[in-house]
């Protein structure tokens, strides 16, 4: 029988899901075409080579020896592109995970690291059976791995193992997913965050003009977060990343601001939409995660460095193997005793 939960564990949670997950995911729920062409193979990366990594293996980097930093715990956070969670009879679905962000935790050194996936990155893709049993890898862009299952656990969990396999087998312990729809709502749940346009919205949205302030609204913030297909940056993925984190560091001040003014306003946030959240977290795990995030030191979010290309159709993805092996090696790893 499991055991009651204080009332100050369930605000301790909700704070949680407000203050780490809800605004990390909402704030880029992003809109792509589904894509359903292989890409061509990935082309070979510079640097040394690093092993692929588990939580009990030794990693050999650079001449050094290196083992997985055990105080650590990883939560995956994805944005949803469909507007509402829908369960799929068949082991296809037709939503992707365009928002792919993992927060690392490190209880000894009380840090949070935040690093955010390009979802076009190209790596190898779970694919499943007609009964859902893994069957072989496709080499597809990342927010693919999400249609593979019932577009709920089962699809999260195949996200799970992409992401893993393209970050040389890191362990991820958690994650929490938010579809599109919940974008206008929590926005407006914080009076609208004030951002500076960077880019061109010319024919997308007619109130965001370049180089000016505005404070977003329920119309036009999905505009800011979402849109890369008709913006003429051919990389727009990467610009469009760069707007997702603006939008996020805003959110978090205009939540914090929310909440001091209101102690019903984390609470409110949940019921508001909750529907729109799937997760493997229980209460007491997101207790502790809101815990953490409350007292640890944060980084500014880093992105894997890689170079964007027009594939046979869509934009493609391709990280810098060296670079991103090195990301992993700081972020998951430290250096092995004698």
């Amino acid at each position: 029988m499991s055991k009651p939960v204080s009332l100050k564990k369930r605000k301790a949670a909700f704070i949680a899901i407000a203050a780490v997950i809800i605004a990390a995911v909402i704030l880029a729920l992003l809109f792509f075409e589904h894509l359903e062409k292989k890409a061509d193979k990935v082309p070979e990366g510079a640097g040394t080579s690093a092993s692929r990594v588990s939580e009990d293996t030794t990693l050999t980097y650079n001449g050094k020896n290196y083992v997985y930093n055990d105080h650590l715990s990883t939560l995956m956070i994805l944005g949803i592109d469909d507007p509402e969670l829908t369960a799929s009879d068949y082991v296809r679905n037709q939503s992707q995970s365009d928002f792919i962000l993992l927060a690392v935790f490190d209880s000894e050194k009380k840090t949070c690291q935040l690093i955010q996936l390009n979802r076009d990155s190209m790596t190898d893709i779970p694919v499943m059976d007609d009964r859902g049993q893994l069957i072989g890898t496709n080499f597809e862009q990342l927010a693919l791995a999400h249609t593979y299952g019932n577009g709920l656990d089962q699809s999260c969990k195949n996200t799970e193992k992409a992401v893993s396999n393209l970050m040389y087998g890191i362990p991820i312990d958690h994650y929490f997913a938010v579809t599109m729809d919940a974008i206008p709502v929590l926005n407006d749940l914080v009076g609208g965050v004030t951002v500076k346009v960077e880019d061109d919205f010319t024919g997308v949205d007619d109130t965001l003009i370049k180089g000016e302030t505005v404070t977003l609204t329920a119309d036009n913030v999905e505009h800011f977060v979402r849109t890369r297909l008709t913006m003429k940056d051919d990389k727009s993925n990467i610009a469009r990343m760069h707007r997702q984190q603006v939008y996020m560091q805003g959110l978090f001040e205009k939540m914090n601001e929310a909440y001091k003014k209101n102690d019903n306003f984390v609470l409110d946030t949940y019921d508001a939409i909750a529907p729109s959240l799937v997760s493997d977290c229980t209460i007491d795990q997101m207790s502790d995660y809101a815990e953490c995030f409350s007292t640890y030191t944060h980084s500014e979010i880093v992105s894997p460095e890689g170079e964007a290309k027009k594939g046979e159709t869509y934009m493609e993805f391709y990280v810098d193997d060296a670079a991103l092996q090195q990301l992993v090696v700081d972020t998951f790893y430290l250096p092995a005793e004698g």
